[in-house]
């Protein structure tokens, strides 16, 4: 196994405390795990007394897509229309999470951003497997193109992101619009701590990560089995990881982390999206677990989420022609922004 940095110890004191007995897991059956991941996330975020930063000026708005599939529109304050609409899915294995749960995540990121955030709320396996949820995010995607205008968002400044099994669902339909050279062209993609690939494809964070870090490794699996049942691993629409040609996808950010059972296929993916010349900038966190800047329970929690978080806006504000952001510019509430300077902190770009 090779040398890599320690895992923050504030994270790790956290890991410790919410771990729960991985004993009681096995004894239960898919419908109760189901019940029990779409409860603990919702509990993550009921236990923040409260989030630096939240709440802030961003407006939100309830839409619906087309019957069945609602999104929630972020607006962020104080500024000029028409902006950029970045299209978001949120991450739980494709089995839990919500627009409530990554509701702290998406205010923030529209603010320091200065983009409109489309946070879908798109079907859940197992009650609906693969692939409603990529025919979900690619009406999304067309939605937003066709209707930006009418809600202060510019069409042709269109991103598409995601966090976790998010940035699965946005990577496989990013590889769909720009494979068929749609009229709704993609500006950027924002693919965090992104699933890539199948489990079988045994990539070794599966095995240095497996355990103790957040997302564990059967549990990886089981959202795969819920999620795809079936499927080959091999079908890029599951696993894009698996493409045999890179279609011309526009600018990318892949974050991923040291801690992460899915650090491997990010890291690769990154790579080959860079190999087949897409403009790639890739974010790594080198003390950090699966999906810390995001997940209802970490948000905000620790300084390398700060750090993350003005990174990722930064990159934003730089593909999508936003502007620069200011180093310490005032936060929400008039305050000077808690974000720490990224170079503080152990998160690498390139």
């Amino acid at each position: 196994m090779r040398e890599r940095k320690p895992i923050d110890g504030a994270l790790r004191r956290f890991l410790d405390e919410g771990a729960a007995p991985s004993g009681d897991l096995a004894r239960m059956t898919d419908e109760a795990l189901v019940r029990l991941g779409r409860a603990l996330i919702v509990r993550a975020l009921e236990n923040r007394a409260s989030i630096p930063g939240l709440p802030n000026d961003v407006e939100t708005h309830e839409v619906g897509i087309a019957p069945g599939l609602a999104a929630r529109l972020y607006m962020p304050p104080r500024a000029a229309v028409p902006l950029p609409v970045l299209v978001y899915l949120h991450g739980g294995g494709w089995v839990v999470g919500s627009l409530a749960t990554h509701d702290p995540f998406c205010r923030l990121l529209s603010e320091a951003a200065g983009v409109i955030v489309a946070s879908v709320e798109y079907r859940l396996a197992p009650e609906h497997p693969y692939p409603a949820a990529v025919e979900d995010t690619l009406a999304a995607v067309h939605w937003a193109a066709d209707n930006a205008a009418q809600w202060g968002g510019n069409p042709s400044r269109l991103a598409l992101g995601g966090d976790s099994a998010g940035a699965n669902l946005a990577a496989v339909a990013a590889n769909r619009v720009c494979a068929t050279a749609e009229t709704h062209a993609l500006h950027a993609l924002l693919l965090l701590y992104p699933v890539t690939d199948h489990p079988s494809a045994d990539h070794p964070s599966y095995t240095e990560n497996a355990t103790g870090y957040g997302l564990e490794a059967n549990i990886m699996r089981w959202f795969w089995e819920q999620y795809a049942p079936g499927i080959s691993p091999n079908d890029p629409d599951a696993s894009p990881l698996q493409s045999q040609k890179v279609p011309p996808l526009p600018p990318t950010l892949v974050a991923t982390a040291e801690y992460d059972v899915l650090r491997d296929e990010g890291i690769a993916y990154a790579e080959k999206l860079e190999a087949a010349g897409v403009a790639v900038k890739q974010l790594h966190a080198a003390d950090m677990n699966h999906n810390f800047p995001v997940d209802p329970g970490t948000v905000v929690r620790f300084p390398q989420c700060d750090a993350a978080l003005t990174e990722i806006a930064r990159w934003l504000r730089a593909t999508l022609g936003r502007g620069p952001l200011v180093s310490g510019a005032a936060g929400p509430s008039g305050a000077k922004s808690r974000r720490a300077p990224v170079l503080n902190h152990p998160i690498s770009t390139n």
